[in-house]
């Protein structure tokens, strides 16, 4: 199932999950409306014996009290996880774990963590560490991968080798690709509002219980009968109402899992490290457990099922783990001791084998990058517009690689820069500096004026490095450096993201990879800060986004004509690019206007960033059409240089359609003769 594919079946099951939603209030609605009509009719005896049992205007308020209190529970739930994973992680008494952790756990996992995410074109997210959770487990938050965190317990990193907590991590990437995360959260909010009920019913029979007036009025005694069916029709329809809740959960998890399961597989190319994974699980005094508190209202966001099973695993929202194992490993048979004892003699193999290539490896120089990447990749290669469009969400095990060769090759400099995140600022500044003299000193006289002579001494160090750096590293970077950027307070924040508005901003002008740098930095900064919430869908045709459209495709196409926006390079003939352009129109739904436009759109880079803001709410079937347009405009002739793949790619993570990194690599390339 491709990205897109996967987005909008999300949707669908969303449409069953507020159908389901609907029916359990209605039955709880009704369940307390019962109760307090025959209490009211005890209480208030009528000629009729128990009163009238339905009485519009009491089914009214009880209906009314009841949508409120959910409405309110809802509310105040969802408020609280506006801040995303990181809010997420920090209910689970999660610890950021620092860039510099001399922890080798915890350095290790840090390392998958930059590789996965570089494999899959999203920016590194912050990794947190349950400490006080001595199961495996593991979960991924956010309500995009913008503001994405990873969540691992200290019992995974303890028990788990590379390869296994590599399928791990590769299994939370795909719920990150996914769109699972913000289904996930809304969940959370959404089901609380229910569940309030049962606490509602809980806190009212101990008020009864320990603060009740006594008195042998019998009126006095029936009215206190009145109130206490009332506080056990709380606590006993809201107790339905979480049943219900944990069916719900269960009922979209479970088959998430498997999808996971799947897409991990298909990431590492190693099924037997994610099996091994569940099979430790399986086999650990400790299992998958959640000690927390709040193990009950995430526990659909966990790797494994983080609570013990109920009903014979009815509510659970996890597959089981035999089930689960042997669509990974059809010959496993359940016995997970055995897998213990055999695992110790599969993990000394390894590690002779791996010694064994770290000593290759010792004996030859780092891979270049002419060796790393085809060498016709800085120059035009062949590509069909497809491989764009079906990389976006689905990397494979090549990426893992080539991320981890690309963070090898990287200069220690910027390596050891982008682990702080004082450092990481000024990687951003030195990549904004202008080419002309005159103004980078009007630029670096801001920086020192507005972060300070250390901002400033720090950029100049790194100013020649990172001028230095292959195409292939610039967004790359970027994307590394966000994980440190978010260890920033909000003040810091603020005024780093003044400072990289200033420096774009100050010559009057902003080119177009001025605005890919800002836009691509910002964007995924301000939602983990939370300045910006996450887009809501609002366009499902491309037709309401016809001007937006024709904008950026009119960006694509320029950049094509005045050579990359990353580097130069030669130019097409315009006839043709507009003819390209034509195409890419129609390709988005506009056939007759794409005929009657022969000539670019002009645009400035402020309209851009509105277009962008208007396409981040369009549909999946929105975007996908969009960035088919810009991938047919891009690859006109067939052919394609990295720079302009990195523009597609920036462009389509803002838009939470992540590429990997060297997807255009993986097309069949020719040298242009």
């Amino acid at each position: 199932m491709d990205f897109f594919a996967a987005q909008e079946l999300r949707r669908r099951k969303t449409k069953w999950l507020v159908l389901l939603y609907v029916l359990a209030v209605t039955l709880i609605i009704l369940g307390i409306y019962a109760v307090i009509a025959i209490a009211l009719g005890f209480a208030k005896p009528s000629s009729r014996g128990l009163g009238e049992f339905f009485n519009p205007g009491l089914f009214a308020i009880v209906a009314a009290v009841n949508l409120l209190v959910i409405g309110l529970g809802s509310f105040y739930k969802t408020a609280e996880l506006r801040g995303g994973g990181q809010q997420v992680a920090s209910l689970m008494g999660g610890t950021r774990i620092p860039a510099s952790t001399t922890d080798l756990a915890e350095r290790r996992l840090l390392n998958v963590v930059e590789e996965m995410a570089l494999a899959s074109g999203v920016s590194v997210p912050p990794v947190y560490i349950m400490g006080n959770e001595p199961g495996i487990n593991a979960f991924a938050a956010g309500y995009s991968p913008a503001d994405a965190v990873i969540g691992v317990n200290r019992g995974t990193i303890e028990q788990l080798n590379r390869d296994e907590l590599q399928g791990v991590i590769a299994h939370e990437f795909s719920h990150i690709l996914n769109g699972d995360m913000r289904m996930n959260i809304r969940l959370i909010g959404v089901l609380f509002g229910i569940q309030i009920l049962a606490m509602i019913g809980y806190f009212m029979l101990r008020a009864f219980g320990t603060g009740g007036r006594r008195s042998s009025s019998q009126n006095d005694n029936k009215g206190a009968g009145a109130i206490l069916a009332i506080a056990l029709a709380f606590l006993i329809f809201g107790s339905i109402g979480q049943f219900f809740a944990r069916l719900i959960k269960a009922s979209i998890s479970r088959q998430r899992e498997y999808l996971a399961d799947a897409s991990a597989v298909q990431f590492t190319r190693y099924p037997d490290g994610l099996s091994g994974a569940l099979k430790i699980i399986g086999g650990s005094s400790t299992g998958s457990v959640i000690k927390s508190q709040e193990a009950e209202s995430l526990s659909h966001m966990f790797f494994a099922n983080g609570l013990a099973a109920h009903l014979g695993g009815l509510l659970s929202t996890h597959p089981p783990l035999v089930p689960r194992i042997q669509k990974l490993d059809r010959n496993f048979d359940g016995d997970f001791r055995g897998y213990l004892k055999v695992r110790q003699s599969m993990a000394e193999a390894r590690a002779k084998r791996r010694a064994l290539e770290e000593r290759q490896q010792k004996r030859q120089p780092l891979t270049p990058i002419g060796a790393m990447f085809p060498k016709e990749i800085a120059e035009r290669f062949s590509i069909d517009p497809d491989f764009l469009i079906a990389a976006i969400g689905a990397p494979n095990q090549k990426d893992v690689q080539r991320s981890r060769e690309l963070i090898d090759n990287l200069p220690s400099e910027v390596t050891v820069a982008a682990q702080d995140a004082y450092s990481a600022r000024c990687v951003a500044f030195a990549t904004l500096l202008s080419d002309d003299g005159s103004m980078r000193e009007q630029q670096l006289k801001l920086i020192r004026n507005t972060e300070g002579q250390r901002s400033l001494d720090s950029t100049l160090k790194l100013i020649p490095i990172v001028e230095q750096l292959h195409l292939v590293f610039r967004l790359p970077v970027l994307e590394l450096i966000q994980k440190s950027l978010s260890d920033l307070s909000r003040p810091q924040y603020t005024r780093f993201r003044e400072t990289v508005e200033s420096l774009v901003r100050l010559d009057n002008k902003t080119s177009l990879f001025e605005f890919v740098v800002r836009h691509h930095l910002l964007m995924h900064l301000d939602r983990r800060f939370a300045l910006k919430p996450p887009p809501m869908i609002k366009f499902r045709k491309t037709s309401s986004l016809f001007r937006e459209i024709e904008l950026m495709l009119s960006a694509f196409a320029s950049a094509s004509i005045t050579g990359s926006i990353l580097d130069e390079t030669e130019t097409p003939d315009p006839a043709t690019v507009e003819h390209a352009y034509r195409l890419a129109m129609q390709v988005a739904g506009f056939g007759d206007a794409a005929q009657s436009n022969a000539k670019l759109m002009p645009w400035e880079v402020e309209q851009l960033e509105r277009c962008m803001q208007s396409l981040q709410k369009g549909s999946p079937a929105v975007k996908r059409q969009f960035l088919e347009a810009a991938a047919v405009l891009i690859t006109f002739d067939h052919e394609i240089t990295i720079a302009e793949a990195e523009f597609f790619r920036a462009v389509a993570e803002s838009l939470d359609c992540p590429v990997p990194v060297f997807a255009a690599g993986r097309a069949e390339r020719i040298r242009k003769a």
